[in-house]
């Protein structure tokens, strides 16, 4: 234990002399809206929790566990125009060696209009494409409970003619503590620029508990943006009912800084169905003025 609270005193002290210099602007937005049904159904109280081949979107270290070859798909139409999917597979290497995990996240904005002067109509129209694509590695029983994970992740974004790449690195942890505690600590997007402009620097450290014998989980995380000075307080419960399902629920508090206006802004609902090896999660997440959203997630173990 004493290790992890170093190895994280450390990476908070990197994470503040990387945002030594205050507020500012970040590239690559997409890398900072959540990928995955059941977690963002949590809040995105997830860093402890998260499991299979979405953890490569939400903590690394999450793939260590893993038994099996896990397949994850996400597809969500966010709002007019606007479009997002994921594509991973995760799988143990054989003889206890760990856990290699792929994954391809994408966001793309279509149809924008064009105009070189000020006319009804437009000139012409563009997409903006944001791809991540990442490789993934997690080990368990490092030390007694503790797991950890690192992905490499190419980044590149478009916009119209413009197009500009980056590399970065995710770093998580995960403890499991005892009597169905278990900590985790990620730093994401750790890396130079994109563009003119840092790549979105997000540190999350958070904590969850299991009751009635597995079947209730309670989660709480901190996310702390560097660059933006932003911070989030999530807050997720699952209860799973028999075999099959699974509902859930979570509230991400500090959205109202985000200015989406009114609604139910950082609330976080769905269930999971799980049949044989097949998964399916569902999500609902508003986000105020913009609009709810409809998050879907489609799994397979093999």
């Amino acid at each position: 234990m004493k290790r992890i609270i170093w190895l994280s005193a450390a990476l908070l002290a990197l994470a503040g002399v990387a945002g030594a210099g205050g507020p500012g602007t970040t590239g690559a937005s997409f890398l900072k809206v959540g990928v995955g049904a059941r977690e963002l159904a949590l809040g995105s109280a997830a860093s402890s929790l998260t499991e299979g081949a979405n953890s490569v979107n939400w903590n690394p270290a999450g793939l260590a566990g893993l038994k099996t070859r896990d397949v994850s798909a996400s597809y969500n139409m966010l709002f007019i125009d606007e479009s997002q999917g994921f594509l991973g597979y995760a799988a143990p290497v054989g003889g206890g060696s760990g856990v290699f995990g792929i994954g391809v996240n994408y966001l793309t904005v279509r149809d924008i209009e064009k105009r070189a002067s000020d006319t009804d109509s437009p000139d012409s129209k563009f997409n903006n494409n944001n791809t991540a694509a990442t490789i993934s590695y997690a080990r368990a029983e490092v030390r007694p409970g503790l797991a950890v994970g690192g992905n490499v992740k190419y980044v590149e974004q478009k916009l119209d003619s413009q197009s500009d790449k980056a590399v970065a690195l995710d770093l998580g942890t995960t403890y499991a503590a005892g009597k169905g505690w278990t900590a985790a600590f990620v730093v994401q997007n750790l890396g130079g620029r994109i563009g003119p402009d840092r790549l979105p620097l997000t540190l999350k450290g958070g904590a969850s508990r299991r009751f009635l014998d597995g079947k209730l989980a309670a989660a709480a995380d901190v996310d702390w943006l560097v660059y933006d000075e932003r911070a989030y307080l999530d807050l997720g419960g699952e209860y799973t009912l028999g075999k099959y399902l699974a509902l859930r629920a979570g509230y991400q508090f500090g959205r109202g800084a985000d200015d989406l206006g009114s609604g139910l802004v950082g609330l976080g609902a769905g269930v999971g169905i799980r049949y044989e090896s097949f998964k399916l999660d569902y999500a609902y997440v508003p986000f105020g003025d913009l609009g709810d959203t409809h998050r879907m997630t489609f799994g397979f173990v093999f």
